[in-house]
């Protein structure tokens, strides 16, 4: 059975609503019957629930209210909406709060059981889903939230850059079994848009669209397929204005194309799509790189593209043999020679280095 708690100020339209529908036959225990968002949240401090039914309009917190507060401390929850309003502003921010289903009143007992009908289909899959992933180790599956988390966080342009976040992940992916990968990815990317839908609503249907082409059946195509768009959907929010990117510049082109260049240094790029990228000529462009930078933008690439090198090294994210490759360069001889030249070792040097300090 899942739980669900119902909310409304009228008390013949609460008891009305748990008496007329045959809850259990659909799936659910009714927990509450609460009056307000103020008591729906108050409960929630110390009860789990699956689904929130409630009214829009409450005496004190409303059932919007209190749906955006539980989008954001109970991203699990369902949320269904009464309303006898048929105002589009009410909708709307239904829609923004990412609400399950918005119902008018008076509602018939048929299109309630069709919603939660869906409801408990939805639910019963997240409990396989989450049975998958816990199937793959208790050690792994808190690994796995946790590496998710940070790298949605990495995208919204909080914490490290996405490439990096990424790179931790990847190899738990590329253990586990195909069917919790695909959770995985599926998890990793319904967290992102749900945040997107609050954050960029055009970008979130933009991203939704996308997702329909991601090929998960290859690994190696996933993974990269996966990679690009997330560095993509960062790129997007940093030219939007919807992220403000790291400040390693007083310019905000300039900010702007460094995040970009930190964020793509796996991929072949040259100053050119850069300055594309910041709507500047790339004449421009490289004078202003300098100017900000005291460094010419060829010098910046191959700094970061060591010093990301030597990151993915220390988090044991890529073995020296095959690190070039993974910040972007194809020539691995021409790569140790600049590794050599800014750290004073080759990556086989600094690799045996770091495994000696770690014994």
């Amino acid at each position: 059975m899942y739980h669900i708690i119902i909310a409304d100020d009228e008390p013949l339209i609460r008891t009305g609503l748990l008496y007329r529908n045959d809850w259990k036959q659909i799936g659910f225990e009714v927990d509450a019957l609460l009056e307000d968002g103020s008591d729906v949240l108050k409960y929630l401090e110390d009860h789990r629930a699956d689904v929130l039914l409630t009214d829009i309009c409450m005496y004190q917190v409303s059932g919007l209210t209190a749906a955006a507060q539980i989008r954001d401390r109970y991203p699990w929850m369902k949320i269904v909406l009464l309303s006898g309003y048929r105002e589009f502003e009410y909708a709307r921010e239904a829609i923004r709060c990412q609400v399950y289903e918005y119902l008018l009143k008076p509602v018939d007992s048929d299109a309630i059981r069709r919603v939660f009908e869906n409801i408990r289909r939805e639910l019963d899959e997240v409990t396989h889903e989450e049975q998958l992933l816990r199937s793959f180790g208790e050690g792994e599956y808190e690994q796995i939230l946790s590496l998710t988390r940070v790298v949605t966080g990495s995208v919204l342009g909080e914490g490290e850059e996405t490439w990096m976040a990424y790179a931790r992940l990847k190899p738990v992916m590329l253990n586990a079994p195909a069917e919790v990968r695909e959770v995985l990815v599926k998890r990793l990317l319904e967290q992102l848009q749900s945040k997107l839908v609050l954050r960029a609503p055009q970008l979130a249907e933009r991203f939704s669209t996308q997702l329909r082409s991601l090929d998960l059946s290859d690994p190696d195509v996933a993974h990269r397929q996966l990679l690009e768009l997330l560095s993509g959907l960062n790129d997007d929010l940093v030219s939007g204005n919807y992220v403000k990117p790291e400040r390693r510049a007083a310019d905000d082109s300039i900010a702007k194309a460094c995040n970009y260049i930190n964020n793509h240094l796996g991929d072949e790029f040259t100053y050119r799509d850069v300055a594309e990228f910041v709507h500047l000529s790339p004449r421009h462009f490289i004078r202003r790189f300098r100017s900000e930078m005291g460094e010419t933008f060829t010098d910046y690439l191959m700094r970061v593209r060591v010093e990301g090198a030597q990151r993915l090294m220390d988090a044991g994210q890529a073995k020296a043999t095959d690190v070039s490759a993974a910040v972007g360069y194809r020539d691995d001889k021409y790569f140790q020679k600049l590794f050599k030249r800014h750290v004073g070792c080759t990556p086989r040097e600094y690799e045996r280095r770091k495994q000696g300090e770690e014994k």
